[in-house]
């Protein structure tokens, strides 16, 4: 898998905890998406470009979305996207294979945070050997707070030093997004495009 420079192009502030709920009610698009490219050398951002897997919010299945501009995502990787509509970008380099210009570019919320990888992990501490491990999402429970009610691992103690990654099963998470977006669409929200 490659990955591109492993830092931000912008300067991450410092953001506050956001639950999932609100995440998702902020968000312009939500989706699970899979990589195809990226680049840094033609528009003096990073541009991701993706193909949406599963729409919950403001996209359509195997639509091609661009966001950016936090760099440090993986070619070829899943991520559930929570995105802010932006302004296109324009090549600012030719020569090489850029994507042109993009008409419109997401911005990945929470100073990066809201592109949560989606991956298979052995983390989960359950006594069933067939369990302990499973598809998951990452994400860092100091930006992004989910409810208690869904279990998290590895498990540790409120105060306890982390590494800020949790994992949750995909397939706890996932329906959790289904669940928002259908309440959205019956308070009449903007849900597909």
């Amino acid at each position: 898998m490659l990955l591109l420079c492993g830092t931000p192009v912008l300067r991450a502030a410092v953001t506050r905890s956001v639950t999932i709920g609100d995440l998702f009610t902020q968000a312009d698009q939500v989706a699970l998406v899979r990589i195809v490219a990226g680049d840094t050398e033609h528009y003096g951002t990073v541009v991701y470009k993706a193909v949406v897997e599963v729409p919950y919010k403001g996209s359509k299945a195997t639509e091609v979305v661009y966001f950016g501009p936090y760099a440090g995502l993986g070619v070829g990787a899943e991520y559930v996207v929570f995105l802010q509509a932006g302004a296109g970008v324009k090549v600012q380099t030719t020569g090489g294979l850029a994507f042109g210009d993009v008409a419109e570019l997401g911005k990945i919320m929470s100073a990066g945070y809201a592109a949560l990888p989606v991956g298979y992990e052995c983390v989960f501490d359950e006594s069933s050997l067939v369990r302990r491990c499973d598809d998951s999402v990452e994400l860092n429970p100091e930006q992004i707070v989910l409810p208690k009610t869904m279990r998290t691992y590895p498990r540790h103690e409120a105060g306890s030093v982390s590494s800020y990654k949790i994992w949750v099963r995909r397939s706890d998470f996932l329906p959790r997004l289904q669940m928002l977006s259908e309440r959205e669409a019956n308070r009449g929200g903007s849900v597909g495009r």
